[in-house]
């Protein structure tokens, strides 16, 4: 009788049939006797068959990355691994798993691919999804659940594009959906009251500069209104975070925020505080903004921007983080820890042929009683090698 384990890396499916295959051509001694017995042939037959749903109760319980290894028990595995039901199961069991994605552009050509974090055993690796279209650059996403909308980008040389893409993460399926009104490059975009808004991606106009994308119908509509007075004319946003239920963007000497509840805007200077040691390598986790920046800045690596406060405090105890390059890293909520990932390398920095090892570190924090944050770095691993790669954005979807 073979025996499979949930989370066992010893259920090879190719084990499991030479089991079964031995049993069939060396049956035990026992069985021989059954001639010498009274058979029953009114006994119904024993089903071969496990019922789907046995396998999708059992599956469900199963960490995702033993998915691959599941699949190839059989025919029947594969269609509950690769159907809605098993993951709508897992979501009423409160069994989702949070996933990170990279996009990450490579020479010669620059185009940009989503890369996911996966666990294979006990080791983390960034593998491409190949059923996935490359990405344009200038593209701006967002996460809902287990879906990404990449929006806007650029083709050629500086030709902006209204197209919508949405990513279903379960199954690395994607399709188009309504286009944006207008073109957009390097908009601002994010999610408040379960609504997608972007803003910017081409020059300042007062009737459609903010567009809303209404996910269950699947509509796009202008949002008129002031444009910020402040904001370059070219409404380039290539830096932007969700804080507070505002869309915050750092806009040259400024950071700009928009309220879409009010439709309101706000601003601050060069020495402001919002803007003090916010750049790409950023993320927000809890409505706090977390930045990595060089250590001798407030003394660790890792430091916090509190809306409330309107204050930069250093996160403590994450002073063995590995040696990043700041400004090329990126940072992502995962699981409510801090995921970085960024890259290292020995030899000669410009040297821009040479290869260059990705590192995949993760912070546990916590908030302590004065109001500090804390933080634990409780892994770090290389998770893949790249000729001079540039990672553009980080996301993580709930699966």
């Amino acid at each position: 009788m073979a025996v499979i384990s949930e989370t066992s890396d010893d259920g090879d499916p190719t084990k499991i049939q030479k089991a079964e295959e031995e049993e069939e051509e060396n049956p035990k001694e026992e069985d021989h006797q059954e001639d010498d017995k009274e058979v029953d042939h009114n006994l119904a037959p024993i089903r071969r068959d496990i019922p789907v749903i046995l396998i999708e109760s059992t599956v469900a319980l199963v960490r995702r990355c033993h998915y691959p290894r599941l699949s190839l028990l059989s025919r029947a595995f594969r269609d509950v691994i690769s159907s809605d039901q098993l993951f709508v199961t897992r979501s009423l069991l409160g069994l989702t798993e949070p996933v990170l994605y990279s996009l990450i552009s490579l020479p010669p050509f620059y185009t940009p691919y989503w890369y996911v974090l996966y666990r294979s055993n006990m080791s983390l690796r960034l593998s491409r999804i190949i059923s996935l279209p490359p990405m344009l650059p200038g593209s701006t996403t967002v996460t809902i659940g287990h879906k990404m909308y990449v929006m806007g980008g650029r083709v050629g040389l500086n030709q902006p594009v209204k197209t919508v893409i949405v990513i279903d993460c379960r199954f690395h399926r994607w399709k188009h959906i309504q286009s944006m009104k207008r073109e957009r490059c390097y908009a601002a975009s994010g999610v408040i009251d379960g609504k997608i808004y972007v803003v910017g991606g081409r020059k300042k106009r007062y009737d459609d500069w903010v567009e809303v994308f209404d996910v269950e119908k699947e509509i796009w509509e202008t949002v008129p209104g002031l444009c910020c007075f402040l904001a370059c004319s070219s409404g380039v946003f290539r830096i932007h975070a969700v804080l507070d239920n505002k869309i915050y963007m750092l806009d040259g000497n400024h950071c700009l925020a928009y309220d879409p509840r009010l439709r309101r805007w706000q601003n601050w200077g060069r020495g402001s505080q919002q803007r003090l040691f916010w750049h790409a390598s950023s993320c927000v986790i809890a409505d706090l903004l977390f930045a990595f920046v060089p250590q001798w800045i407030l003394g660790s690596p890792i430091v916090v921007y509190d809306p409330r406060n309107d204050v930069w405090r250093p996160v403590k105890g994450v002073n063995n983080l590995p040696s990043l390059s700041y400004t090329e890293s990126r940072m992502t909520s995962f699981g409510g820890k801090l995921v970085i990932l960024g890259w290292y390398q020995s030899q000669n920095i410009c040297d821009h042929d040479s290869e260059r090892n990705v590192l995949c570190v993760e912070v546990a924090l916590g908030r302590r009683e004065d109001g500090d944050i804390w933080g634990k770095v409780e892994s770090f691993s290389l998770v893949h090698t790249f000729k001079s790669p540039y990672i553009e954005i980080s996301r993580t979807v709930t699966i």
